[in-house]
Formats: C-alpha cells, structure tokens, sequence
C-alpha cells in the first residue's frame, strides 16, 4: 500500500474575511438575521471553521457599510431600519437613481449593455417565479450595473451602499 500525503488546497489570503462577510451579508439582506439580531464572533468562527480575526474584519465592513452596529461594551448586533429617517433615504436613492443613469448614458460601452441586460433578465425570471429575495438582489445589480457603466467609483459607492 502507497502511503502518500495529500496537501489541503491552500487558502488564498483574505478567503475567511470574504466567506464571513459574504454569509452574513447574505443572511441580513435575506433577513435571516433580522434586525437587532445579535451576532456572536465565537459561534460564528466555530460555525465557519474560521479563527475569530477574519470575523472580526468581516464584521468591521459590515459595519462601515451600516449593516451591522458596534455597541460600546464591544456585542454586535445587525442594525434595525431607521423608519424615521426613511423619507431622507429616497431622496437620497432618487437622486442617486437620476446622477448614475445620466452618467451611463453619457459613458456607456457595449459589455455594459451586456450585463445591465443580463440582470435585467435574471430580475425577469425572479419576478416570474414569485422570488421575493432573487428579485431584491437582482434589482440591486440591475442598478449597480447601470452605475458601473457611468464609470464614477464615487457615485458607484455611494448608490450601492444605498441600495444595500
């Protein structure tokens, strides 16, 4: 018998951040973890299989993009919906919603067209399956796709960050 050790894949630096960052995005948009839910780096490192600094920078972007809130005793919790200031947001989304398009007309590419299509058909298909949560993501990329094409980062940030 051959006994001959096989190598685990090795991880690309950064893997853990994007795994963590990336379930628990997906997990409060879906609201999975609805708001005000709590979030536990050390069951969240045991669940992933994760040491608790990849969830910690997770949590960090989390947090600059205000999905999640920092409490000052250092517990963490999936932010709740600010129904106050709601009004404020779609004037905001409105505006956003207006800057990017007219920037994409005025910059588009052919790929662009491409891919604002590509959503557009995915957003299709949710609509046409009764898929609540396919349509909130692929409208989402639908309009961030209409961004990217205006060729503004600054803008492209800003409206993403208000579509999520």
């Amino acid at each position: 018998m051959n006994d001959i050790a096989v190598a685990a894949p090795e991880r690309k630096r950064g893997f853990g951040v994007k795994k963590a960052y990336d379930l628990l995005r997906t997990e409060i948009l879906d609201l999975t973890l609805p708001p005000g839910s709590p979030i536990d780096e050390v069951q969240l490192a045991d669940r992933l299989a994760l040491s608790r600094t990849p969830i910690r920078e997770a949590l960090a972007r989390l947090a600059m993009e205000g999905l999640i809130d920092t409490l000052p005793n250092r517990s963490t919790m999936v932010s709740n919906i600010d129904f106050l200031n709601l009004p404020a947001y779609f004037d905001a989304i409105t505006l956003m919603y207006r800057v990017t398009t007219r920037l994409a007309a005025q910059n588009w590419r052919p790929d662009d067209l491409d891919a604002i299509a590509t959503h557009q058909s995915e957003f299709s298909t949710a609509v046409a399956n009764h898929d609540a949560l396919a349509m909130i993501s692929t409208n989402r990329e639908f309009h961030a796709a209409i961004a990217e094409a205006g060729r503004n980062p600054y803008y492209t940030a800003l409206f993403v960050r208000l579509l999520d």
